[in-house]
């Protein structure tokens, strides 16, 4: 995953949870993912579009993220041993949320 900086606030973090990877779990439309220790859970749409949202709720000091992602693939042909190959890239947006506190951040990601 690759990461752009996001804009914050005076007095507000400057950098949200970064994961290495992102792992996804899928059961149907429903996506859900392991953030920070707190597990965010979503819909996939037809379009490859998915969010998904999660963290402690009602809680002002504490953790809320939601996550917007398109995966966008691109069977382009090429072959690997014979057999061609498909490559999914996700594009989309992290939003970390804390007491008055919102910070979004950028990320692209290549399906390993």
């Amino acid at each position: 995953m690759s990461w752009q900086n996001g804009f914050p606030l005076d007095g507000c973090p400057t950098q949200g949870p970064r994961p290495v990877n992102l792992n996804l779990s899928q059961m149907g439309n429903r996506v859900s993912a392991l953030i920070d220790g707190q597990e965010l859970r979503g819909t996939l749409f037809d379009t490859f579009d998915f969010s998904l949202s999660g963290g402690m709720t009602g809680v002002m000091n504490e953790n809320q993220y939601s996550l917007f992602a398109r995966a966008v693939v691109d069977s382009g042909g090429r072959t690997d041993g014979g057999m061609p190959t498909t490559k999914v890239r996700l594009a989309g947006s992290l939003t970390l949320r804390r007491g008055m506190c919102d910070l979004t951040e950028r990320f692209t990601a290549d399906r390993l």
